[in-house]
């Protein structure tokens, strides 16, 4: 029961408000949010894909907006030589309010610190936070049962 619901919850998780946004080195091509109902956790990020060759040691800079208010969730990536997809992704976030735009800003800049471009978008998810759990329901790196549930 437990795990048709974590799949009808990861199911739900949406995109609808992803837009694909283009610049000369990328494009922001996918990201939104990720709710594990095992870990109690929500988290959402950013995927970008290469147009042209990304410079090594680009620096790739996502502030996600936070559901619970105060400075954005930074992120930083430093590109590798012949890397095509940049993957940012959030530390853990709480109170994601349904249908509601959250805005992520991704920066890119080289080395010394000189910006090369900026790309934002907006991730909307169709549920919040509240399907999750209190506490997590497994643990560890083998999903073990959480000891502090009761059956």
């Amino acid at each position: 029961m437990l795990r048709r619901l974590a799949i009808l919850i990861g199911l739900a998780v949406s995109l609808a408000a992803c837009e694909e946004t283009t610049g000369d080195y990328v494009t922001v091509t996918g990201g939104g949010f990720l709710f594990n109902y095992r870990l109690a956790e929500a988290t959402y990020g950013l995927v970008a894909t290469a147009r042209r060759t990304v410079p090594p040691g680009t620096v790739f800079i996502a502030d996600f907006e936070n559901p619970e208010g105060g400075p954005p969730l930074t992120v930083e990536l430093v590109s590798r030589e012949k890397q095509r997809r940049f993957a940012l992704n959030s530390p853990p976030i709480k109170n994601v309010v349904a249908d509601t735009p959250y805005t992520v800003t991704l920066t890119l800049k080289t080395p010394e610190g000189a910006v090369i471009e900026t790309h934002e978008t907006t991730y909307t998810s169709k549920i919040g936070s509240s399907v999750l759990p209190e506490k997590p329901l497994t643990i560890g790196p083998g999903y073990t049962k959480n000891p502090d549930l009761k059956e």
